[in-house]
């Protein structure tokens, strides 16, 4: 589609160019004849300045038409669907009787190995309530995104659980089939439910109330477990994206991008990266439909969510899950909201460690499961089903992302890699030839023809030639590798919530001028390929050359079609991030 494209564009400017110039000579030719003066260079140069003039329309025309088709038919949207809390406070009580609360029993930890293939065996570690009653719930603990030891996470959750009267299991995340760029969640859901086995059948727990604690990421798998397993008895969905990783990262990195101060320009460029396809670099997780198991979600529910989080859909991924369990005629979901970051910690919006949790978080967290375990209903809390701080969710999660004419990273690579390719072949060239030029001059002193009833071949690049190569190969390259760099500093900044609107939007305003002067030396350049077209056009080959009138051999012209065509795709690439 793409080639399609660029094919089609070509042909609409060669056709527009060649029509406008021939209309343009014949205007002079009818105006000198009027006069009685006899043809002059001039004629060559205001035909030479036009063609520029046209190159340089058409080269932007196209370039702006190229960057909307690039764009995605859909824009991050403000978010209009609003969830009300009804109190602020976020705590959790039952009309039954609750058997312990966080406090009211000492720990014991036992380290256990869980072996999951005949090859691998991962480290889990169990706490349990010393002294406590028979047929006790338990909770299996999921992590999110990242890595993590069983020892080195959920030490303060698993502790304030076992302490409250659940035997809880952590277990290490299985690192050697997760990387960033391939992810099976499903596979990861068979794992934890092995886990899961050893968790329902451990001393002292009773097998009807094990249920599941996850966060961000980990409620993916946690879903699938919900859906396939019907033995898991609750389940805690804190931060859960519940869309796609593709939707999620839309909105996220909109908040991150508007939060760090970047124009407004490359904030509306990302559903342009967030639509393409990344399969060139595997990551397919990213399309992984949580919402197919989240459907068919009929254990009890709670959801938190941290009010500071930028990333999360904190309102809709909310009202999802409760219409999902609804629909299952599964109205136990219980939502609260926390003034705190996505792992629910306080004191910085960004995730650093060693951060307290929320007030109350693990509390609240003991309470409903003892209370889930004592068999509390929907009507049966005496606190709010949705409750805490009031949420604002900036932007809506999109329906879809379908891409536009640039539908995958690999294609986007290509125009980059293929275009500063052809830009090198053509410095390489002009070495080579500048190198056997130079033997051959040493060698043997050849005769230069020279005809006063034509023009000659030259066997030099003149110096705007030379100029517009250089400017336009060096620049499209420079440039793209700017943008480049500009989004990795946008997203570094974004990621740790540094905001520096000046800094960035004087760095974009750089990049646009460059991009600007590219098609400038690029239509400068055009013409001086098109220069034979234009001297036969003006009638001057039985006249004396001047500085303008300038014929290049076959490899010259090799040399000047290689820089065109790597400077267009470059080009491409710019206008694909809104440059044009």
């Amino acid at each position: 589609m793409l080639r399609k494209a660029i094919a089609k564009g070509l042909e609409i400017f060669d056709w527009w160019s060649l029509r406008f110039v021939r209309s343009l000579i014949k205007v002079v030719r009818v105006f000198e004849t009027k006069q009685h003066q006899p043809k002059t260079p001039g004629q060559l140069r205001v035909a030479t300045f036009c063609a520029y003039g046209v190159i340089s329309l058409v080269t932007v025309l196209v370039l702006g038409i190229m960057g909307t088709l690039m764009a995605p038919h859909w824009q991050i949207q403000t978010n209009t669907t609003h969830i009300k809390v009804q109190s602020r406070n976020t705590s959790i009580a039952s009309s039954l009787a609750v058997p312990a609360h966080e406090g009211t029993y000492r720990i014991k930890e036992t380290p256990i190995e869980v072996r999951l293939t005949s090859k691998v065996t991962i480290r889990a570690l169990i706490r349990e309530p010393i002294g406590a009653p028979e047929n006790r719930p338990a909770c299996l603990l999921i992590q999110g995104a990242g890595t993590g030891k069983s020892s080195q996470v959920y030490g303060d959750l698993a502790s304030s659980m076992a302490s409250a009267g659940i035997t809880t299991l952590v277990p290490d995340k299985r690192m050697d089939d997760y990387t960033i760029f391939h992810r099976n969640y499903v596979s990861m859901a068979h794992d934890y439910g092995t886990s899961f086995n050893i968790l329902k059948h451990w001393s002292g727990v009773d097998e009807n109330k094990v249920g599941l604690y996850a966060e961000s990421e980990g409620t993916w798998i946690s879903s699938i477990m919900t859906a396939e397993r019907k033995d898991v008895a609750f389940t805690i969905l804190t931060s859960p994206p519940v869309y796609s990783g593709r939707q999620q990262m839309a909105i996220a990195a909109t908040s991150y991008f508007e939060t760090a101060g970047a124009p407004l320009a490359l904030t509306q460029d990302i559903p342009r990266l967030t639509a393409l396809n990344f399969s060139v670099l595997g990551l397919d997780y990213a399309d992984f439909d949580s919402l197919q198991y989240i459907s068919h979600l009929t254990q009890p529910t709670l959801i938190n969510y941290g009010t500071r989080d930028l990333s999360m859909p904190i309102e809709q991924g909310a009202t999802t899950v409760i219409s999902k369990a609804k629909a299952n005629n599964n109205r136990n979901v219980t939502v609260r909201y926390y003034d705190a970051n996505h792992q629910m910690r306080v004191g910085d919006n960004m995730a650093l460690p060693n951060l307290p949790l929320a007030v109350g978080y693990t509390q609240n967290l003991d309470d409903w499961i003892n209370g889930i375990a004592s068999g509390t209903s929907a009507q049966e809390w005496k606190t709010p089903m949705v409750a805490g701080f009031q949420p604002h969710q900036r932007y809506a999660v999109p329906s879809h992302t379908t891409a536009g004419l640039v539908t995958s990273l690999g294609q986007l690579f290509a125009l980059m890699l293929f275009g500063t390719g052809l830009c090198v072949i053509a410095f390489l060239l002009g070495l080579l030839r500048s190198i056997g030029r130079s033997i051959r001059k040493h060698g043997n002193k050849g005769r230069l023809l020279h005809s006063q009833h034509s023009i000659p071949v030259s066997t030099n690049f003149s110096r705007a030639s030379v100029a517009s190569m250089w400017i336009t190969g060096l620049l499209s390259i420079a440039s793209t590798l700017g943008i480049l760099g500009y989004v990795i500093v946008v997203v570094s900044q974004a990621l740790t919530l540094q905001r520096d609107t000046e800094f960035l939007s004087s760095l974009w305003i750089v990049l646009r001028v460059a991009s600007i002067v590219v098609i400038l030396a690029f239509s400068w350049l055009c013409t001086q390929f098109l220069n034979p077209l234009l001297v036969r056009l003006t009638g001057r080959e039985g006249n004396q050359p001047d500085e303008i009138s300038h014929v290049f051999n076959g490899l010259q012209r090799i040399i000047m079609l290689c820089v065109l065509c790597g400077s267009a795709l470059l080009m491409g690439s710019l206008a694909f991030w809104g440059l044009y």
